[in-house]
């Protein structure tokens, strides 16, 4: 279900109201989000807060799956994730009885890295399900966990359900990183967002087959790739809510995909995906 309501109107709606009520920018309340997503929600709401001040919002970092179970057994108002809610999920939630609402909220990549010094900037798709799948004798491969985002999507998007056996397994994105930038001939999976510098790293671009011009097209990943779904490792990222009324999560969701939110997203290289941003490369 789609969350269209513009925070304008939103704030009509409880113009007049009890002073002591939670209205769309004012109260208290806590946002679960993605590891993924984490620098450029963090930012958003710094930039809500500064401006509402009567608002208090704290962000806490969470897996994936754990922010789903949250969302699912009731426990959290409010889920930003790299990801929509899988089959098991989603069942999960209707056998809660649990009513939740979906709001896109940008497009982000999963980034293929590996050390500077790596030699190449471009790999095939093909090469990325040998890679997770152990059969590459040259490169050692890292993901994150299994709770995570990017480990579910290349379960599911990549590898059409199947676990990526041949890849070591970190903690978090970050440690991803760090066995990337300390290892030679490693590959990494980690979230666009995650990504805030690049320099000691190679990022690679991603060969497809253009049927066409019967070439492998090379594309990095980039925002326009994103919005365009050209980027073969995009993901659309989503906001979940399971507030009853209408107060600060809907008030901080309706920030997130207004136009100044979707312009942050930009600046963090995101995709916008509720308003019409054009992107130059």
């Amino acid at each position: 279900m789609r969350i269209i309501v513009s925070l304008l109107l939103l704030l009509s709606l409880f113009s007049g109201c009890d002073e002591s009520r939670e209205t769309p920018v004012k109260g208290s309340l806590t946002v679960y989000v993605d590891e993924g997503l984490e620098n450029v929600v963090k930012a958003l709401a710094d930039s809500f807060l500064a401006t509402y001040k009567n608002a208090e919002i704290s962000v806490q970092v969470v897996k994936a799956r754990e922010g789903a179970v949250k969302i699912v057994n009731g426990e959290a108002e409010m889920f930003i994730s790299t990801r929509e809610f899988n089959d098991e999920e989603i069942n999960a939630a209707r056998a809660n009885k649990l009513e939740y609402k979906k709001a896109k909220f940008c497009y982000d990549g999963v980034y293929v890295i590996g050390r500077f010094d790596a030699g190449t900037d471009t790999i095939s798709y093909s090469s990325l399900k040998n890679f997770l799948g152990g059969r590459s004798k040259t490169y050692r491969t890292v993901i994150p966990s299994v709770n995570s985002g990017v480990y579910e999507f290349l379960k599911t998007g990549l590898l059409g359900g199947t676990d990526p056996a041949g890849a070591e397994v970190k903690a978090t994105e970050s440690e991803v990183l760090t066995a990337v930038k300390s290892g030679k001939n490693v590959i990494g999976f980690v979230s666009a967002n995650v990504m805030q510098d690049s320099s000691e790293y190679t990022i690679y671009k991603i060969g497809v087959q253009d049927s066409l011009r019967n070439t492998i097209q090379y594309l990095e990943p980039h925002p326009g790739y994103y919005v365009q779904d050209l980027y073969p490792l995009t993901r659309l990222c989503v906001i979940y809510l399971t507030e009853i009324n209408i107060g600060l999560a809907s008030g901080f969701t309706s920030y997130l995909t207004g136009n100044l939110g979707q312009k942050f997203v930009l600046d963090n290289k995101l995709g916008p995906a509720t308003v019409p941003v054009k992107v130059v490369r």
